[in-house]
Parts: structure tokens; C-alpha cells; sequence
């Protein structure tokens, strides 16, 4: 049993490190979700390879609903000064930028702390630069039986 399976944060699914490439809204396609709604309960980048020059990025969920617009879940944040082994984290506010800032431990869904819910769709990196590298780890409780949520590879 891990240490994060006692915070009852729910399914854990990791995306490898990769580098981030130039991708406007709705982002490049990084997670799926599908057979119905699910409970985003943790999302934390960590930088593996620092960016080293200006970059932005934010996260959008493209709804499978066809009348269903873009979903910001956090505003462009420049991450430009991040280094090696950052932790970038979402508050859960959609209108707040990205928790980062050479920092090792970082509030995760402070404004949010029950999880965001989220429709079937897909959930993506909107990313201005092809500099820096980072892994990506959400964890999510599905809400709907059968829902699901995996890395688009």
C-alpha cells in the first residue's frame, strides 16, 4: 500500500515524463475520460527537465458532448522559472493560474479540496513553447459506475 492510498484521493494514474510540445486549446490530448463523470481529486506536474526559456501553460477539458464548449481549468501560467523537481499543482479555481514556483511541496486543491467534477471528454496541456519536460499525476474517483480515466498515449 502506498502513503497517497490513506489520503483516499482515489484511482492514481501517472503519465510519463515527455517533453511539452506547442499546443493551443484544447490542449494536447494528455488524459481520457469516459463511460461517464468523474471526481478529479489530485493533479501534480513535476519538472524533470527545466523549460529554460519563456513557457506557458494550462490545462482544458474538451467535452465529448458535442454542444459542450472548452472547460479552463486553470488560466495560462508562466512556468518559465521553473527548475528541476518543481511540483506544479491546479487550486481547483478555473480563473486561478497554476501553483508553481521552485517549490518541493505544494497545496494541492486548496480551493477545491473535495475534488473538481469533471463530464466525459478529454483533458489537455495547452502549452506556447516546446521547452521543458514534466510527468503529470491525476487521481480521480469515478462518479458514474464504469467511468474511467487513462493517459492518452
Amino acid at each position: 500500500m502506498a502513503w497517497w492510498d490513506d489520503l483516499d484521493l482515489g484511482i492514481k494514474v501517472e503519465r510519463p515524463a515527455e517533453a511539452l510540445a506547442i499546443v493551443a486549446s484544447p490542449g494536447d490530448p494528455f488524459f481520457t475520460i469516459a463511460g461517464g463523470m468523474v471526481l478529479l481529486t489530485g493533479l501534480i506536474g513535476i519538472v524533470t527537465v527545466a523549460p529554460g526559456g519563456a513557457q506557458t501553460i494550462s490545462f482544458e477539458l474538451d467535452p465529448d458532448v458535442v454542444a459542450g464548449a472548452d472547460v479552463v481549468l486553470c488560466t495560462p501560467t508562466n512556468i518559465t522559472a521553473a527548475t528541476l523537481t518543481d511540483i506544479i499543482t491546479i487550486s481547483g479555481a478555473p480563473g486561478d493560474a497554476l501553483i508553481n514556483a521552485h517549490l518541493q511541496s505544494n497545496l494541492m486543491f486548496e480551493d477545491a479540496p473535495n475534488g473538481i467534477a469533471l463530464a466525459p471528454g478529454v483533458l489537455g496541456l495547452v502549452a506556447t513553447a516546446a521547452l521543458g519536460t514534466l510527468r503529470w499525476i491525476v487521481w480521480y474517483k469515478p462518479v458514474d459506475v464504469g467511468a474511467t480515466l487513462v493517459i492518452v498515449p
